[in-house]
């Protein structure tokens, strides 16, 4: 099975680097990066289309399925990693932000706000989502349309359900941070007697 990951077009957050509202809609620039891309995903020849509920995947899906025949699948699993409310607006860097981050990471739960998904949460909802795609025909090309970080701690996690050891997060955060909008990150999934999912290149 091939699964062609798509990060959503770009948003006003992304260029003010601040953590976004699930409603937040693509911009101007967003909207052509998904108009640009969609002819390319189209040409994957893709036999199913899966986005996050998430405002901003779903504008870039339905750019893609106008290429297809296909009516894109919506499901929050693979939506974007759940900030607390307080964070929504906020700038990755700012301070308040980076000791989120790091109570995050090191799963410091009486830091997290209960309106905040924890690190155990996001590898829950990565089995959920490696369960709904293993379902799938082992021949399909699937596309799923996702965020930065699902995309990113999905492929990290992709074997293994246990949390990252710290030097680890850092080479991962940094291409979280790396992803660009409308990239598209190609992962095979191998059915044996020891499943094995595989990243082959990044587009």
């Amino acid at each position: 099975m091939d699964i062609y990951f798509v990060r959503h077009g770009q948003t006003d957050g992304n260029v003010g680097t601040r953590h976004q509202h699930p409603d937040t809609e693509l911009n101007e620039v967003g909207k052509a990066q998904a108009a640009a891309v969609a002819p390319q995903v189209a040409a994957l020849e893709p036999t199913h289309i899966i986005t996050s509920t998430n405002i901003r995947s779903l504008e870039t899906a339905r750019h893609i399925a106008e290429y297809t025949d296909l009516v894109p699948a919506t499901t929050s699993t693979f939506e974007e990693l759940r900030r607390p409310e307080y964070l929504i607006g906020e700038r990755f860097y700012a301070w308040r932000s980076l000791r989120y981050v790091l109570a995050w990471f090191f799963r410091l739960r009486g830091e997290i706000a209960h309106d905040g998904e924890t690190y155990d949460s996001l590898l829950a909802r990565i089995g959920r989502a490696q369960a709904e795609l293993v379902v799938l025909p082992k021949d399909a090309r699937v596309v799923v349309v996702s965020h930065s970080v699902f995309i990113n701690f999905f492929i990290e996690h992709m074997n293994n359900l246990r949390p990252m050891r710290p030097w680890r997060s850092l080479y991962r955060f940094y291409r979280l941070l790396r992803t660009r909008n409308t990239s598209i990150t190609h992962v095979v999934y191998e059915p044996a007697s020891k499943p094995v999912w595989k990243l082959k290149k990044v587009l």
